[in-house]
């Protein structure tokens, strides 16, 4: 991960072609170090809340892989970002994933005696496509996949803060199981919502997660981002 900037230069003129940013860094990470030169295309100026969020968030030309990504806590399992839906900051007594579901679905049937814990039924607008969805095909998604965490600075977390994180309402949203099979670990440079209308308020979301927990985009996440709330 080579860091190139932090936002965007106010003011500053859109250059055509390609910017050649040379930055050597050496990765603190598990057994290897790189350096070299990169080539970054401008991007376009940024308006609104994106702008804003740009300029908060650190600006690197890649992020790449980081060895010891384990989610499974399964015995002899990495279990990198603690056990599923275990928030260590929540005394409601109600899992993660629970706590999403009620949040996010509609005509909500609890069961008895869970103190509303326990979602038996309800259905989902899904925010990414559009489509409504019963609870039998709803998932919790990762606005940022965990994967793509781990690589861009998680590995440097302590434990805590990796489950904190997996657990905190902001990164996660209920959506259909087919469109979070389709999103899979996918970057905004690689995935969008199918909705054309949900796609800037999905990057306004997932910088927001970016910047509350101090991790920085590409220059194609950010030319993603920009590119997403154009209009």
């Amino acid at each position: 991960m080579r860091i190139l900037r932090r936002g965007r230069r106010r003011g500053a003129v859109a250059v055509i072609g390609a910017a050649i940013a040379i930055a050597a860094w050496t990765h603190a990470g598990p057994d290897f170090a790189y350096s070299g030169e990169t080539v970054a295309v401008a991007a376009p100026e940024a308006s609104g809340d994106i702008a804003s969020l740009l300029d908060q968030v650190t600006v690197v030309d890649r992020v790449d892989q980081v060895p010891g990504y384990e989610r499974s806590c399964k015995k002899g399992k990495g279990c990198v970002f603690g056990p599923a839906w275990n928030d260590p900051t929540d005394r409601s007594g109600c899992d993660t994933r629970q706590r999403i579901l009620s949040r996010d679905l509609r005509d909500i049937t609890y069961k008895g005696g869970t103190r509303n814990c326990k979602v038996l039924a309800g259905w989902l607008q899904d925010p990414y496509s559009g489509e409504r969805v019963d609870l039998s095909d709803v998932e919790i998604d990762h606005v940022v996949a965990l994967h793509h965490v781990w690589n861009a600075g998680a590995w440097q977390w302590d434990s805590r803060k990796r489950q904190i994180f997996a657990n905190d309402p902001i990164e996660l949203r209920a959506i259909s199981s087919s469109v979070n099979r389709a999103k899979s670990d996918s970057g905004i440079d690689e995935w969008l919502p199918p909705d054309p209308a949900a796609r800037c308020s999905f990057v306004t979301q997932y910088l927001t997660v970016l910047v509350k927990y101090d991790l920085p985009i590409t220059v194609r996440e950010k030319n993603a981002a920009i590119g997403a709330c154009a209009s």
